[in-house]
């Protein structure tokens, strides 16, 4: 074969790729670029719709039911798929419960969706928790933490993120203990004598609690003055106050006669003659949340009126 021959036959080939490229079909696409990995799904609290929705003292079911609001936003320039989220609720740093949702909602880029953690769990043996969910209806917030695994997808591949705090803070009940409102009930309460060197002053109270929480209401030290003068100090046991109910309190005071001066006296036996006399009541209250922990009503109450 000679060298003509052999050029000839190349040349031919080149001919034929070329006319094969340009039959070729064109793809629109120029360049490729890689998104990298995704972003997992962040949590906002949102604290108006995180709160103590029930508590159940000891003897009624020892049981506590919360509420934790959050937002899910993707973080990501592309939609995503929220699969599940597994989860772990902590409680004054306590490991309480366990759970799982499965939302299963496409979130579009840097968009939210509501996501919702109802939270139960038993308080039995656990006094510590016991009383911080008594003093979170009293003021004082309840520690919370909520960590996670999320599972999320994009149109590619699937992800499983690692353990991470997902939502944190406090809350406290959705009611708060309220003071009672007590009013003298004039016509029951009444000053006599026990025996001729024993007066006896019998206050009756109507106490009304205006609240969603029950509480036991007692007292320390409460102080008994007619006509502005002291007459004698007591001890109030604890009387039951149901959640939007009255009560009525009955206190006796036993005033010393050696122990009065000479108006004090004077303004004693006046009501014992059945003159109408102003009667005043201060001290210190105290309220028992379900058996729990106590606190103290606001300083500044106090209760008059006029007995016979």
């Amino acid at each position: 074969m000679g060298y003509r021959s052999v050029s000839h036959r190349l040349a031919a080939l080149w001919l034929l790729l070329a006319l094969l490229a340009a039959c070729a079909p064109r793809t629109e696409v120029r360049t490729v670029e890689a998104i990298g990995t995704a972003l997992p799904v962040e949590f906002e609290l949102v604290p108006g719709q995180t709160s103590i929705e029930r508590f159940d003292p000891p003897g009624a079911g020892g049981r506590l039911e919360l509420t934790v609001g959050s937002l899910a936003r993707n973080p990501n320039e592309y939609g995503i798929r929220l699969q599940t989220v597994t989860y772990v609720v902590y409680l004054e740093g306590k490991q309480v419960v366990r759970g799982a949702l499965a939302p299963d909602v496409y979130l579009e880029a840097s968009s939210t969706t509501p996501i919702r953690f109802d939270i139960a769990t038993s308080l039995a043996g656990q006094p510590d928790l016991l009383g911080a969910a008594a003093r979170a209806f009293a003021g004082r917030p309840l520690q919370f933490r909520v960590e996670g695994v999320l599972r999320f997808s994009t149109p590619t591949h699937v992800y499983e993120t690692r353990s991470k705090v997902l939502v944190s803070g406090a809350t406290l009940a959705r009611q708060t203990v309220q003071a009672p409102l007590l009013r003298l009930d004039e016509t029951e309460s009444r000053v006599f004598l026990l025996r001729p060197d024993v007066p006896v002053v019998q206050l009756v109270l109507q106490a009304v609690n205006p609240g969603d929480i029950g509480y036991f209401l007692y007292g320390k030290d409460l102080t008994l003055a007619l006509g502005r003068w002291h007459m004698a100090s007591e001890d109030m046991s604890p009387v039951p106050l149901a959640a939007g109910e009255s009560s009525r309190v009955d206190l006796t005071f036993y005033p010393v006669l050696a122990d009065l001066g000479e108006e004090p006296r004077a303004v004693l036996e006046a009501a014992l003659a059945h003159h109408v006399t102003l009667a005043q009541l201060e001290g210190d209250l105290f309220m028992d949340v379900l058996g729990v922990d106590s606190f103290p009503v606001p300083t500044g109450w106090t209760v008059t009126g006029f007995i016979r």
